[in-house]
């Protein structure tokens, strides 16, 4: 399905390097398959919900569907829960979770081998490496900080997700008009990118996360954290090449995507991580893409001036109102 094009055999070189040091494995590179949905109760006639299992694109692709104990299909189903699954199936949605096997993409890439020097052509030099960024971010050199990290989450975005919703909208328990999209953190930058990639996603929640992804690389505590030792004249200079990813992948550029498919973008104001200048002028560019389409009320952005990146329950208690809102009738109606 994959060929070893230079994006996989990035992917490939960085999960090597952390699958051999043990960095980030708890989190990022898991070796069971579908996560198991965290325990739901048994609903008041003594129903437990139903849990459907797959395994998709020859097993690069583990999903989950779980459904509500109560009710009736097709239910309304939310993608990638960043709340416990027991609060959205007591609302009526079904949840589903999936999970790439990136590992399968180390056997996948055959890098080819550069050719050998000759004896009149000497070896170029290595170049200097000076690491920047921190965690998934982490580079060699500021003009590539965080490409591995786009990458994941491009193909997640763009390559998984759209396989995951062909496999529900197949489900008869799914209401395939009521599909919803939610993410927080890294998972909240795949929902913005798989809401333009997916037009099959109804209505999208992202927290902590933003669309601006020039300002978040020059200014993210996780990136180049504003350093002007990184930033000749105060400025951002990526590879020529990388430039060019990232406006491709950059939700702000491609804002007038996503209306009038409602989305709710949630954001603590002292966010390190996810700064607040590259939320602000996301919501910039989403407002008037809302507003042009004649749709303002359907994107609602909501900040905590005292929060950080782990929102306090307030702020989580505004995710099933707004999904309620958009998917407890007919979405058609919102479109």
């Amino acid at each position: 399905m994959l060929e070893a094009t230079p994006t996989v055999r990035r992917i490939s070189l960085i999960l090597f390097i952390l699958l051999a040091s043990g960095f980030g494995c708890k989190s990022t590179v898991r070796q069971t398959s579908v996560p198991p949905p965290l325990p739901s109760g048994p609903s008041a006639d003594g129903t437990q919900p139903e849990t459907i299992t797959a395994q998709l694109e020859k097993g690069w692709i583990d999903v989950s569907l779980t459904l509500p104990g109560t009710g009736s299909a097709p239910f309304p189903v939310v993608i990638s829960p960043i709340l416990p699954d027991e609060e959205f199936l007591a609302h009526g949605f079904a949840v589903a979770r999936f999970h790439t096997n990136w590992q399968a993409l180390l056997a996948l890439a055959k890098p080819t081998p550069a050719p050998s020097p000759t004896p009149s052509e000497p070896r170029p030099p290595e170049p200097t490496a000076e690491a920047v960024g921190k965690w998934l971010l982490t580079a060699p050199r500021p003009g590539i900080v965080g490409r591995g990290y786009f990458d994941l989450i491009t193909a997640d975005a763009e390559t998984s997700l759209p396989a995951v919703v062909d496999w529900l909208v197949t489900r008869p328990e799914v209401d395939a008009r009521r599909i919803a999209l939610t993410g927080s953190s890294t998972s909240g930058f795949t929902a913005l990118q798989g809401m333009a990639a997916e037009p099959r996603i109804a209505v999208g929640v992202v927290r902590v996360a933003c669309g601006d992804y020039l300002t978040f690389l020059k200014s993210s505590s996780l990136a180049l954290d504003d350093d002007p030792r990184w930033l000749p004249g105060g400025k951002l200079v990526l590879d020529p090449d990388y430039a060019v990813e990232i406006a491709a992948r950059e939700p702000i550029r491609h804002a007038d995507l996503y209306p009038p498919r409602p989305l709710l973008l949630m954001a603590g104001e002292r966010d390190r991580a996810i700064p607040l200048a590259c939320v602000e002028n996301t919501v910039v560019r989403f407002r008037a893409a809302y507003a042009a389409a004649g749709v303002p009320d359907h994107f609602e952005f909501v900040a905590a001036p005292e929060e950080g990146h782990n929102l306090s329950a307030d702020m989580n208690a505004e995710i099933v109102p707004w999904l309620e809102r958009w998917l407890g009738a007919d979405v058609s109606a919102a479109r």
